[in-house]
């Protein structure tokens, strides 16, 4: 299932447009979808915002990143993490 459909907020936030990531990014959309809702979606998420490698990678674009920060502060409205302060 797309994000989009998924998740009633971020569909709001994208109003027409089509998610990047649900169209370009399919298989980190499918991570996010797997973790949607569980306190694993945390560490998840920030790995996709902060890159910690040592090497170079070329990341997402702008626009996917805003995305990914967009579901990240959905999530945390909707369901605020356990283990953290």
């Amino acid at each position: 299932m797309a994000l989009k459909k998924l998740i009633k907020e971020f569909n709001t936030y994208l109003g027409e447009k089509e998610s990047l990531l649900d169209t370009d990014y399919q298989h980190v959309a499918q991570k996010i979808e797997l973790h949607w809702g569980y306190d694993e979606f945390y560490p998840f998420i920030e790995k996709l915002l902060v890159d910690t490698r040592d090497r170079r990678r070329t990341g997402f674009p702008i626009e996917a990143m805003m995305e990914i920060s967009e579901l990240h502060r959905i999530h945390e409205q909707l369901y605020p993490p356990k283990n953290r302060h």
